[in-house]
């Protein structure tokens, strides 16, 4: 009977969490987002190797910095940039092999 009582109470909370996110448009939009990304990530494996598309993805490290930068407002410093150049280059050379 204890063993039911503990599920029933973390069902409910659960579904209580479940309703929240599920009317958070915040929340529905990043799913959004990330369905789309899967989707043309997809696509991507489709036309080119893994080996070729997975480090290119790593190229979100500059949209990311740049959107903190714009619109939070943070701080990314020059040695960050150099990293994010490193990342760049180290794309752009996998992408040409």
């Amino acid at each position: 009977m204890i063993k039911t009582l503990v599920l029933v109470l973390i069902a409910a909370v659960l579904g209580g969490m479940v309703k929240r996110a599920a009317t958070n448009p915040w929340l529905l939009f990043g799913v959004l987002l990330q369905a789309t990304f899967f989707f043309m990530y997809l696509v991507l494996l489709s036309r080119a190797d893994v080996s070729k598309i997975l480090p290119m993805t790593a190229l979100d490290y500059i949209v990311v910095a740049l959107l903190a930068q714009l619109m939070l407002a943070e701080v990314v410093t020059g040695a960050r940039w150099a990293g994010i150049g490193l990342i760049v280059i180290g794309v752009f050379l996998v992408s040409r092999t």
